[in-house]
């Protein structure tokens, strides 16, 4: 089954991201030569993300992967191409409904965590709904509910800087899920774990994204994480050499 909207782009049904011909290259300064030159990071990639599955984004550091990550989540604009999300053209669409889609559709986990380490735990997974107008009541509720399934209810009055790393991803997890975005964009989120710590990690956020029916985007240069996932895309040199 296929849908339009008002781009005039037909979308499969199940189809949530699609990309076209993506690229994007960075001017830099040659200090021998004192002249601009261009670095192309992604090249010419194509792909499509369905609803509801696991894709992980394979390459070694420097390949263009977390370039891409950004770009699907609209922090980044590509130099050429187009990322549909819905059948919706993103990069022609106005400032306010970009913030939109970053604020409401998508959940961002990184690597390094991005809690703020003046507010607890509890405070850092309130946040999000805090921005969008939920009330107090409600929002309370749904923090002490993530944290049962993510196994944290116990440091919610806890600073950042008192938990260990895989706490703090779990955290890092749950504040991304709270305001129920379709999409969840993943980088390097067991980079700064160890290898137990991790795969726990791990299966907690694949599991959660069963469970609520997401779409998960996740980069990695790890193979062990990456099998976590429904499939894996490859790339090197910024462009796709591989979809499994």
């Amino acid at each position: 089954m296929k849908t339009e909207n008002k781009t005039g782009r037909a979308a499969e049904s199940d189809e949530l991201l699609c990309v076209r011909d993506l690229c994007k290259r960075y001017a830099v300064e040659n200090n021998r030569t004192m002249k601009r030159e261009y670095s192309e990071v992604i090249r010419e990639v194509s792909l499509t993300v369905r609803k509801n599955e696991s894709v992980c984004i394979m390459g070694r550091s420097g390949c263009g992967k977390t370039t891409l990550l950004k770009i699907l989540g609209g922090l980044l604009a590509p130099t050429a191409g187009s990322v549909y999300y819905k059948g919706e053209d993103l990069f022609r669409c106005r400032w306010k409904r970009m913030e939109e889609y970053r604020r409401t559709q998508v959940g961002f986990v990184f690597q390094d965590y991005k809690l703020l380490d003046h507010l607890t735990i509890r405070e850092n997974m309130i946040l999000p709904l805090m921005l969008e107008h939920e009330d107090v009541e409600t929002s309370v509720r749904k923090v002490g509910e993530m944290a049962d399934r993510l196994q944290i209810a116990g440091r919610l009055d806890y600073y950042p800087g008192e938990l260990a790393g895989g706490e703090k991803q779990r955290a890092a997890i749950g504040r991304a899920l709270m305001n129920d975005p379709e999409l969840i964009l993943a980088d390097e989120p067991t980079g700064n774990l160890d290898e137990a710590c991790g795969r726990i990690v791990m299966e907690l956020l694949t599991g959660l994204q069963k469970k609520l029916h997401k779409t998960l985007v996740l980069v990695t240069h790890d193979r062990e994480i990456a099998d976590h996932c429904d499939r894996t895309i490859t790339i090197r040199h910024g462009r796709i050499v591989s979809l499994d």
